[in-house]
């Protein structure tokens, strides 16, 4: 079994198509195919549905892919302590991160790595929170950037770096009765007004802290991915956004009113986080250092 075989079907499942692998690892089309077909005689099964879109993996493609991402994985980290040992600092990880924290943190935080590490390679997947757990645990991402709030099974299964605290935030438009409030907003302004939230899965949540502490349930009207999606419903009156300070930091929220939350519940604590029992990568310990050592981002308060 030849390495480039099983990063070409890993390049293919995790983009979805042949042409798009072909695409992205410089080759052509019939070499993907030909790669694919190689593995499969290895391997003595089908792996891949080449007549869906987007393709599928067969039950044998599905038992492999564990196997793969482990073993393309387990040939970086060896490349990766064979250049460690020679002093060359060489190698690659991949960075996932919610939507605001990689448009306010990580193009900063990248500036500082390069500059430290310039044989090192980062490659970004931007997933919605709730997601890059998995994503980590399945090896497809090594290090992730994600608010410790959210208490999931997989959560236990997680190491953890603290970095940063910051607020929820509510914005609203000018003529909402909220901009009669001056300063801070008490939580129980926020009952019975249509919300509007980010995250999937973190605000939208009856259950999140910040609910648990207001009096009465909370209505949420709306729940998107990206921040400035928030921001124009918001704009259009079609209800009060919640979300986290950092969301505001990188939207467009000129018109707008934003207002603290009086509230010891409104404030979440983001984390790097990575695979209990897998040790990181000589590239992941460099960039985990470089967090440990990073600006945070404006406004929020570092975490020790």
């Amino acid at each position: 079994m030849e390495l480039p075989w099983v990063i070409t079907f890993l390049a293919i499942i995790d983009h979805q198509g042949f042409g798009r692998a072909a695409e992205l690892l410089g080759c052509s089309q019939p070499t993907v195919s030909n790669h694919v077909a190689a593995l499969e005689r290895e391997l003595g099964a089908s792996l891949l549905y080449r007549d869906r879109r987007p393709v599928e993996l067969t039950q044998a493609g599905a038992a492999f892919l564990p196997h793969a991402r482990a073993l393309v994985r387990e040939v970086g980290a060896a490349q990766s302590s064979v250049s460690e040992v020679l002093g060359l600092r060489r190698g690659t990880v991949t960075l996932g991160a919610y939507p605001s924290a990689m448009a306010a943190y990580v193009p900063g935080l990248l500036s500082s790595f390069r500059a430290r590490y310039q044989g090192i390679a980062v490659r970004l997947l931007e997933m919605r929170a709730n997601d890059l757990a998995p994503a980590v645990l399945s090896g497809q991402i090594e290090v992730i950037l994600r608010p410790n709030v959210q208490q999931t099974q997989s959560s236990a299964m997680l190491s953890g770096l603290p970095l940063w605290r910051e607020r929820y935030k509510v914005v609203f438009h000018p003529t909402h009765p909220l901009a009669e409030h001056h300063g801070s907003l008490p939580l129980k302004a926020l009952a019975g007004l249509k919300l509007i939230t980010t995250g999937h899965g973190e605000l939208a949540s009856p259950s999140h802290p910040i609910w648990r502490e207001l009096d009465g349930r909370p209505r949420f009207a709306y729940e998107v991915t990206q921040p400035q999606s928030l921001i124009e419903l918001v704009r259009h009156g079609l209800g009060v956004g919640v979300t986290n300070e950092l969301s505001l930091s990188v939207s467009a929220t000129e018109g707008l009113e934003t207002r603290d939350i009086d509230a010891g519940s409104a404030t979440r604590d983001v984390w790097a986080w990575w695979a209990n029992g897998r040790t990181p990568s000589p590239a992941a310990q460099a960039l985990l250092s470089c967090m440990r050592d990073s600006a945070r981002p404006v406004g929020t308060t570092r975490l020790d």
